[in-house]
């Protein structure tokens, strides 16, 4: 698969000393069905560049690298559970995780 960068991958709306993030219409559609995705659990430090979680499509696996650095506040387990959400609300109801900024 050919590389995409973190900008093209995450949307980050910044809400005061907070972040929420998500996918992007680019990445869903470079990456096409999303399957399965597990998003880092509430409570842990991420670190901008990290590894942090993964996703699996009908295609590949791929590694997911934290876009922000920030204590994860909010994991939204909708989407792990109905990826759908991820395609029908991206900007919206589809959200990944909710962050405080370091």
């Amino acid at each position: 698969m050919d590389s995409i960068t973190t900008e093209e991958l995450y949307w980050i709306r910044k809400e005061d000393n907070e972040a929420v993030v998500g996918l992007t219409d680019h990445a869903l559609e470079k990456w096409g069905m999303i399957l399965f995705i597990e998003l880092p659990e509430k409570g842990v430090q991420l670190t901008k560049g990290a590894f942090m979680s993964s996703l699996e499509t009908a295609v590949d696996e791929y590694d997911l690298f934290s876009p922000v650095t920030g204590k994860v506040l909010a994991v939204n387990i909708l989407v792990e559970r109905a990826t759908m959400l991820l395609y029908e609300s991206p900007y919206d109801k589809g959200w990944l995780f909710r962050v405080a900024l370091a």
